[in-house]
Formats: C-alpha cells, structure tokens, sequence
C-alpha cells in the first residue's frame, strides 16, 4: 500500500481509478459555538466494502437498532465519525478479519451480513445491483 502518491522528486505516482467521492455529512472537531475555528481540513479516504463495514460496525454496531434500519445518511455519518477517531491503516487491518468468513463465530454472521448490506445501501456505486 502507497500512502503518499507525490514521488520524492515531486512528479506524481501511478494512481488507481477511485469512484467519485460521496458528499460529506458534517463537519467534526471543534464547532461549539465560540471555538477559535481556524481551518476545515478536507481528507478523502478510499476505502473498501470491508474497511467501511469494520468502520460503521465499530461506529453504530452498538446503538441498539438493527443495521437494516439505518438510513444512509445515518449510516455515512457514522462512518465519517469513527474515520475522526480511527486511523484508515487500522481499519484496513481490521477489516482483514472480516475477510476470513469461516473463522467468524456462526452467531454473529447475520448481524455482520445486515453491517454489509448497510454499507451496500450508502455506498454502492449508482447502477449497481449489489
């Protein structure tokens, strides 16, 4: 994995083809009224089905409402949220785990195929019929 796409002499590296950034939801960080805001920094992410499971897994896995229930935007929120708090190379190797179907205890897989099928809904590409 290529974190940096600028070579040390400036000229740029080979990038993949990436699908076009989804609209953020919000702003995070410092935005009570009356902060010192000094800067909105923009960070785009690329991310894959595994990577953005792990992330609203970690986000909304706890909020007591079944993922089939989420609204895309609820579901975007939140992994927009937990990328405030978790590296992306964590979630890339987080999402390794999710990879290895077979070890995956057989009484949570329903609740992880309802996390993929979420993912699915807030970000499949348009014309997709996954």
């Amino acid at each position: 994995m290529s974190i940096l796409f600028s070579l040390p002499d400036g000229s740029p590296a080979p990038r993949p083809a990436y699908p076009k950034p989804t609209p953020p939801t919000d702003i995070f960080g410092a935005t009570d009224p009356g902060e010192d805001v000094r800067a909105v920094v923009t960070v785009q992410v690329a991310m894959t089905r595994d990577m953005l499971a792990v992330a609203l897994d970690l986000a909304a896995g706890n909020c007591g409402e079944h993922p089939d229930r989420w609204s895309v935007e609820y579901i975007r929120e939140s992994v927009e949220l937990q990328l405030t708090y978790e590296n992306f190379i964590q979630l890339e190797r987080s999402a390794q785990g999710y990879e290895e179907w077979a070890d995956i205890d057989e009484s949570i897989k329903p609740y992880i195929e309802a996390i993929y099928r979420a993912v699915d809904r807030a970000y499949a590409p348009k014309g997709s019929t996954r």
